[in-house]
């Protein structure tokens, strides 16, 4: 079987389109052991159009932003509010990044990220929390591709089957009403070992890449996947090849990347 790495470089057709999405574990490995710069060493040996990141965990705050917590005088700016391990990849690899807090908390955050190496304009970040218990978001930004504006999309759906529902509901309504046409890209962790998404979003034109290329596309749990969690809805997009993760993955989030070589049509 041949790795990610040579098949993304084999794609060298100027409308292939690699995507990523990848849930970090709040930068843990299953075993609760940091895995920070291995998980940004893969990510940069990938070199994809766009990475859709959930759970990305930020460092504890300084200790300046911790005292306001409780009333005291800020001594510095909150220029690193959301510095997290999203960004630290941006830099790294020299992506452009659009960022959404999911769970803010006065001593650890976390939430989602979207980052590509092409110019992008950020959309904003849309609270779809169905409950207090788990809060939730969608991120969303455009990117600048081969001519194209393509709209993307990062979530990271809920538990519970009645909330995951709910938002997939809402992420299809906004689909309709802010980004009816045009290349789209919805990716995350849908928690969804039901597929209740794939005929959901399907009525709205879009197609499950793993489901169209008949691939099981399992990611959980990483060290041996049993269950499709993770999921890649497109439009505009050709599903070309669903991208088998390297096995040194399975042991760098609970999560395996979820790959996918596209083509715009």
């Amino acid at each position: 079987m041949r790795n990610p790495e040579e098949l993304i470089r084999e794609s060298a057709a100027p409308k292939d389109f690699i995507a990523v999405s990848w849930n970090l574990h709040k930068g843990r490995t299953p075993l609760g052991f940091q895995a920070w710069q291995a998980m940004q060493r893969w990510v940069q040996s990938t070199h994809a159009d766009a990475y859709f990141l959930q759970e990305a965990m930020a460092r504890r705050m300084p200790s300046p932003i911790l005292a306001s917590s409780f009333g005291s005088p800020l001594a510095d700016p909150l220029s690193d509010v959301w510095h997290c391990q999203a960004t630290e990849i941006a830099r790294a690899a020299e992506l452009e990044i659009a960022l959404g807090p999911n769970v803010f908390k006065p001593s650890w955050r976390h939430g989602n990220a979207i980052l590509s190496p092409h110019p992008l304009d950020l959309g904003g970040r849309w609270d779809i929390s169905a409950h207090r218990f788990e809060k939730r978001g969608l991120l969303v930004a455009r990117a600048t591709f081969g001519g194209h504006s393509v709209t993307l999309l990062c979530a990271h759906l809920a538990l519970t089957r009645s909330a995951r529902l709910r938002q997939m509901n809402w992420i299809a309504h906004w689909i309709a009403k802010e980004a009816p046409e045009g290349p789209l890209v919805l990716a995350g962790d849908f928690n969804d070992w039901r597929n209740d998404s794939v005929p959901l979003f399907a009525e709205h034109g879009l197609q499950e890449v793993a489901t169209l290329l008949g691939e099981a596309g399992r990611t959980f749990p990483a060290f041996s996947p049993a269950l499709a969690l993770d999921k890649m809805f497109v439009r505009g997009m050709e599903p070309v090849e669903w991208i088998q993760p390297t096995q040194e993955t399975a042991w760098l989030s609970d999560h395996l990347p979820y790959m996918a070589r596209l083509r715009v049509e």
